[in-house]
């Protein structure tokens, strides 16, 4: 195969990418209820003063920052927030198949 049928090839297959990662994006966003704030993990122990200072005195500050960080992942997965972040995820990887394709070497190479 020719560098410039790999290049085309490439450059179809990210805009392929490209316009079915975000139609899924979209719809999802469009069906999707708003998850509460506190329904991402659903245990309000985890939302509470005590277990927040528990552990932060067991693992430290880093302990607690570490467990927002789940949550907030976590949270990246439901809901409208699931159409948003598979767009953006859509968007990374249609440009990196765009760049790889940019990059091939010419026929005269």
């Amino acid at each position: 195969m020719k560098p410039t049928e790999r290049r085309t090839r490439l450059y179809t297959a990210s805009v392929v990418i490209l316009v079915l990662g975000l139609t899924c994006s979209v719809l999802i966003a469009l069906s999707a209820s708003d998850v509460a704030p506190d329904a991402t993990l659903g245990n309000p122990l985890e939302e509470s003063k005590g277990y927040r200072r528990s552990l932060e005195m067991y693992g430290g500050r880093a302990n607690l920052l570490a467990a927002q960080f789940m949550e907030w992942f976590a949270a990246l997965w439901q809901g409208k927030a699931l159409g948003i972040t598979l767009g953006w995820l859509t968007l990374a990887v249609a440009l990196i198949v765009a760049l790889i394709a940019y990059h091939l070497p010419d026929d005269s190479e």
